[in-house]
């Protein structure tokens, strides 16, 4: 049985988490320089970041809704919200709606077959 060779130099620490040595030091992802494709500054908190749907380039949360909000059309009353999972939505708020907002439409903003190698080196895997 042949055991990679990563895989048999660290250990999870169940309690906080966090992977470490076998020395009991904590080994961190790999710190990533990422350069957000539609404003040109540095991305300082990566995890917050979408990738682009053509490209699956990174870009900040903040360029990626003012760029959704420049392409789409809003009525009165309507906003963008982040509805998870790379998707966005225009939202209405709706006082009959039990959840107090209705969804009018759902856009699908990051492909999921053309998501960066920055998003695998975000996290590591035992």
């Amino acid at each position: 049985m042949s055991v990679d060779r990563d895989k048999r130099n660290f250990k999870r620490d169940s309690r906080r988490r966090q992977r470490v040595n076998r020395d009991n030091t904590i080994v961190f992802p790999e710190k990533l320089e990422l350069v957000c494709t539609l404003c040109g500054q540095v991305i300082k908190d990566a995890a917050s970041s979408l990738s682009l749907p053509e490209s699956g380039e990174p870009a900040h949360f903040d360029c990626v809704m003012k760029k959704l909000e420049e392409s789409e059309t809003l009525e009165e009353g309507d906003t963008i919200a982040y509805l998870g999972g790379g998707n966005f939505g225009i939202i209405r708020k709706n006082s009959q709606n039990p959840a107090g907002f209705e969804i009018k439409k759902k856009i699908d903003f990051e492909n999921k077959e053309k998501i960066g190698d920055w998003r695998k080196k975000l996290s590591y895997k035992l």
